[in-house]
């Protein structure tokens, strides 16, 4: 799997995340345990894998406290990991792509509620 991929695997989670989301909560229905445990683990591990890949590609030496940060705290570590993996002119694109890229999320996320509204029935 190549960084865009697992990108693309985020949106797409966010997307079926607020589908879901939008489905259970018309249906008066609570989500089930499964979904919101698979949900969860895929919100954590997708970032931490893009992280892998992407320090591998840079030869970036990871550290066993960034590698828990990325997985803990994924909206703080990985703006950090960009500026200090990044080359001095390239740092500001890095954070700015990444801002991008959590608008796109937020998107998919409604588009996926959204999607539930239009659905015949």
């Amino acid at each position: 799997m190549t960084p865009k991929n697992i990108l693309w695997a985020l949106l797409a989670l966010m997307f079926a995340c607020g589908l879901s989301q939008a489905l259970y909560a018309a249906a008066h229905v609570r989500m089930p345990a499964w979904w919101a445990l698979l949900s969860g683990f895929l919100m954590n591990f997708l970032p931490y894998y893009w992280y892998r890949l992407d320090s591998e590609a840079r030869a970036y030496r990871r550290t066993r406290w960034m590698n828990t940060a990325v997985v803990g705290m994924a909206p703080f570590a990985i703006p950090f990991y960009l500026l200090r993996s990044r080359r001095q002119g390239a740092r500001l694109e890095a954070l700015a792509r990444m801002a991008g890229f959590l608008l796109k999320m937020l998107g998919a996320s409604v588009v996926g509620a959204l999607a539930y509204l239009v659905m015949p029935g």
